[in-house]
């Protein structure tokens, strides 16, 4: 894999506001959609969308209101969440190094990774999708939705001493959308922000130019944690590799190639009601440990060279499962699961027959089963069923049925032809997959189920850059992508029509309707007219078979067993703030 198809490792978020697109596509940055992937959400989490807690107009959220939001344990965590034993190092195993560490410029989930262990977020969002307190106490939401007023905590200090306030959190937001930054992924995620205002040291007022439903999403990201602005202004491209922010890990050192280091935070007392514990963290040292190849992250955890890794690959599931030496934390990610998106301007998936019958004809429990070695569950929408706001009707759409498939092409005229193979007025159901190395695992499979109906898909072996151009251009029918998010929003990516041309609107589907749900849904701040508008576009994109979903994203760790009480966000990103090791 070459460094453009690692890059593809990205995580994704909002529709972006500054050129986000271009740079994505620069980056080769869709998330692959094989058999190791990167990031993941709880999948036991309700599919209705999360109960709000300061996400609508002239609401308020404050620190009493969120005791009862502390995270779970999830069944496969070996948990005991008592009081832990202080000391002692852990060693993580990722997949891909890190471009840098500052939160306003990277766009990686790898970076997310190690920054959520340095930064902290104005508020967090717990394993059940709740918004509470972080570095801010408390916050308004004007009835426009326009402004958004904070309280902070006036006890927070950075890693280099200087005091947290308003002044900070104003020059990191505005540095973020300034272009000299360039930022990667941070500027999508406040959307229309216009400015910030600081209305005392404690207090600051974000201002937006069009309501942003998605805003406290995006605040309660790595991303978005709050870096110390003297380290920054001191030294702005050293900070890339030399973080300070206020987390409950501070960091040591970065050995290209091989490892980053991060110290605890001794001072640390200002942790979120939804940790099992309060002050510094009980670890002494988190190591990140980079491992682009799967057999070998898997060795190092055997060889007791790390102690977790991420991204257990599929086929060595069960065999952990069943060895007491380790715990295997299974997760799946909220956003958009493995799915094949089609073009309704190429022949022949321009057919609504024709995307129709490659849905039924599709048998995503024999792809899971035999494929994804079960590590997963089948997909049946756009979105997967713990991002909020999904909707569970689609998953009366369409069921694997291959008789149904075929009878839908005979009665859109598509019958026998030469061979197996169906011909339409001269034409032969003939259709172009892009394909990349992420999709070796199940593409023949597909390939397999889709031809019983007399469909034939020509896999067309592309790297990721070039995928990305071929499905573009409708030089092909079909690309998989899965998209991470936390948020539906990230639904506008996909189909909206403003991402057509450049974007990531492969399926050329130009709906006024689907068009207005997705803007509706975007500004919405009441959670359940965000079900609404998201619920009416899930169903558009369904009826017209823009996509084929596969399914979920998953993202299953192992862990030795000595190391307790190591969370899961509600992103699936791991939480080492709790964690200690049981002697």
């Amino acid at each position: 894999m070459n460094r453009n198809e690692q890059f593809s490792e990205i995580i994704f978020g909002m529709t972006s506001r500054r050129d986000f697109l271009k740079r994505s596509i620069l980056v080769a940055a869709v998330v692959p959609v094989g058999a190791s992937l990167l990031a993941a959400c709880g999948g036991d989490d309700d599919d209705d969308a999360p109960e709000d807690s300061g996400d609508a107009g002239d609401q308020e959220s404050t620190a009493g209101e969120s005791e009862g939001d502390a995270a779970e344990p999830t069944e496969e965590d070996d948990s005991s969440s008592g009081e832990g034993q202080s000391g002692g190092q852990i060693a993580l195993g990722i997949n891909l190094e890190p471009d840098n560490l500052d939160p306003a410029v990277t766009p990686f989930a790898v970076s997310h990774t190690v920054m959520m262990n340095i930064y902290d977020p104005l508020v967090w969002r717990s394993v059940d999708g709740d918004f509470v307190p972080g570095l801010a106490t408390a916050w308004e939401i004007a009835d426009d939705g326009l402004t958004y007023t904070f309280t902070l905590r006036d006890d927070v200090t950075f890693h280099d001493d200087t005091p947290f306030n308003a002044e900070a959190v104003q020059k990191f937001l505005d540095r973020v959308i300034d272009p000299a930054t360039q930022s990667g992924f941070a500027a999508n995620l406040i959307g229309p922000y216009d400015s910030a205002n600081v209305v005392d040291d404690y207090s600051v007022e974000v201002i937006l130019s069009a309501p942003f439903a998605p805003l406290l999403d995006g605040l309660s990201q790595a991303f978005l944690g709050i870096p110390s602005p003297t380290a920054q202004e001191a030294d702005p491209e050293g900070f890339l590799r030399n973080p300070v922010g206020t987390g409950f890990m501070k960091f040591s050192e970065w050995v290209e190639a091989d490892h980053i280091t991060l110290i605890k935070n001794e001072d640390y007392n200002w942790a979120p009601s939804i940790f099992n514990h309060s002050g510094p963290a009980y670890l002494d040292e988190l190591t990140i440990r980079f491992f682009p190849d799967n057999p070998t992250r898997l060795a190092a955890l055997e060889a007791g060279d790390v102690h977790v890794i991420e991204q257990l690959p599929d086929s060595d599931l069960s065999r952990m499962e069943g060895d007491d030496n380790y715990s295997v934390s299974k997760a799946t990610s909220p956003g958009v699961p493995s799915i094949l998106q089609m073009s309704t301007t190429r022949p022949p998936t321009d057919d609504l027959a024709v995307r129709q019958a490659v849905i039924s004809a599709i048998d995503q429990e024999t792809i899971v089963d035999v494929a994804m070695f079960g590590a997963t569950d089948p997909a049946f929408g756009p979105l997967w069923e713990n991002t909020p706001s999904y909707s569970a009707d689609v998953e009366s759409f369409y069921a694997f049925d291959a008789d149904s498939a075929a009878q839908m092409l005979e009665d859109a005229g598509w019958t026998g032809g030469s061979g197996d193979i169906r011909e339409k007025d001269g034409q032969t159901l003939t259709i172009d997959w892009a394909i990349t190395e992420s999709n070796d695992p199940y593409a023949e499979l597909v390939q397999a189920q889709v031809r019983e109906v007399g469909i034939e898909i020509v896999l067309q072996r592309m790297d990721t850059a070039a995928s990305f151009e071929a499905i573009r251009n409708d030089e092909v029918n079909m690309r998989s992508i899965g998209w991470i998010s936390s948020d539906p929003v990230i639904l506008t990516n996909l189909y909206h029509s403003k991402n057509i041309e450049e974007g990531f609107g492969w399926t050329k589907y130009n709906d006024p309707r689907l068009d207005e749900v997705l803007d509706e849904g975007e500004q919405a701040t009441d959670p359940a007219e965000r079900d609404e508008f998201y619920g009416e576009a899930q169903q558009i994109i369904m009826e017209n078979a823009l996509c084929a979903p596969l399914f979920g994203i998953p993202r299953n760790m192992a862990i030795q067993q000595r190391y307790k009480d190591m969370g899961r966000d509600f992103r699936t990103y791991p939480w080492f703030y709790d964690t200690y090791i049981e002697e």
